[in-house]
């Protein structure tokens, strides 16, 4: 579809609009990945991005890239909000505890809580690096 601005300020506005149709997205996908609805082999990490981005450089105007790139950034700030420990979200939920319990954390929970996190985010990226690695060299 094709998207064309009377102005800046409309410009500005379809942006925004289409930001947030970005994050609804990666919203909705987030949740129909947790409920099965859709495989984790059907997401994208580094190489699957880097493989689109060349495809989409080399057969496409630059305004499509840049599409893809705003794309890629709200999706990466949905991914950043997320409750896991390591990420802006964990801190909030960290944060929040220690509000209602009414004292910091002891240090070995603090422990705990960011190797498993980063177990759990080290452990995503692998697995998403691998099939993006599959997808983009082993198949037809």
């Amino acid at each position: 579809k094709l998207y064309r601005a009377s102005g800046p300020m409309a410009a500005m506005e379809m942006g925004y609009k289409k930001t947030i149709d970005f994050i609804a997205s990666t919203y909705i996908t987030l949740k129909r990945l947790v409920s099965g609805l859709v495989s984790p082999k059907e997401l994208m990490g580094p190489v699957g991005i880097v493989t689109v981005s060349y495809r989409i450089v080399s057969q496409e105007p630059l305004i499509y890239y840049i599409y893809f790139l705003g794309l890629i950034s709200a999706a990466i700030a949905v991914f950043n909000f997320l409750p896991l420990p390591p990420l802006d979200g964990g801190l909030i939920v960290l944060l929040t505890i220690e509000k209602i319990k009414g004292s910091a954390l002891s240090e070995r929970t603090m422990e705990i809580v960011a190797y498993a996190g980063w177990a759990l985010i080290g452990t995503f990226f692998l697995y998403v690096t691998f099939n993006d690695v599959v997808r983009s060299f082993f198949s037809s």
